[in-house]
């Protein structure tokens, strides 16, 4: 069975290219389930399961690549990456999946669990920026911010006109909390439409291994004179792509290109 597990994703990724028939999507899907179920199986024999979740990893990673979007999908993606040792895939996994559901309290986790096995630098260059949002409040989605940003405009211009004509104490007070929604949502709007266009401008970038830092485009360039090597797991921003290489900013303001087979694009 567990050859035939192996056999089968194998035929996935490279059946094309053999000129045999693609798997379909469920195929693909049951084959990582049950990859990922053999591992749990045998978590008492930590290499075995390892390469059951890594066969996991590279059928979730396969149905990626076929367009499949869901935060069902990452969620599984990142949890195998993280038991098969291959937490900078997982922490990708979990910021796609988190696109897609922000207020996943599983993912955050998780990727919070990931991100502790980086090995950052000792001055500390490149560590996550602290989440400005607050944990109890839900994270909107942008649209979601937008229509109720609308409507309770169109509120505040009703309770406006309404207090104008009447002057009751109920309209005066409906057009008070009316004014204090309006400006928390537009300040909630603000931020959410920021941090979209922050990911728009200059993706995430996670490094799923060691990376040479270099001042330019090419392994002809020096290395960076701080940070000559980058550790896998870190996250950086993408600011250019030129050919294969990645032009990437560190949290803490160091730039520097990295080759683009080392690392893995959170698109928006």
């Amino acid at each position: 069975m567990r050859t035939a597990i192996a056999i089968g994703v194998g035929l996935v990724l490279l059946g094309p290219a053999y000129g045999q028939t693609q798997q379909s999507d469920d195929d693909v899907l049951a084959a990582a389930e049950s990859a990922f179920r053999q591992g749990v199986e045998n978590k008492p024999r930590l290499l075995v399961a390892r390469k059951h979740f890594s066969v996991a990893v590279d059928a979730y990673r396969e149905l990626h690549r076929r367009g499949y979007r869901s935060a069902a999908l990452y969620r599984n993606l990142g949890n195998a990456g993280v038991l098969a040792d291959r937490w900078p895939e997982a922490i990708w996994a979990f910021h796609v999946g988190l696109r897609l559901d922000p207020n996943d309290s599983v993912m955050q986790e998780h990727l919070a669990f990931a991100r502790g096995k980086v090995l950052y630098p000792l001055a500390g260059q490149g560590r996550p920026e602290a989440d400005a949002w607050p944990a109890w409040l839900r994270r909107p989605p942008l649209l979601g911010v937008f229509c109720m940003l609308v409507a309770v405009y169109v509120l505040a211009c009703v309770a406006v006109t309404a207090s104008f004509l009447w002057r009751t104490t109920a309209l005066l007070v409906l057009t008070g909390l009316t004014g204090l929604t309006l400006g928390a949502l537009s300040i909630a709007w603000w931020h959410v439409s920021s941090l979209a266009e922050i990911d728009r401008q200059t993706p995430l970038v996670v490094l799923i291994e060691n990376a040479d830092f270099y001042r330019g485009n090419g392994a002809s360039y020096p290395r960076h004179p701080i940070l000559a090597q980058l550790p896998r797991g870190l996250e950086v921003r993408q600011l250019h792509r030129r050919g294969s290489w990645l032009q990437v900013r560190l949290t803490t303001g160091e730039t520097g290109w990295v080759h683009r087979d080392q690392a893995l694009v959170v698109l928006p």
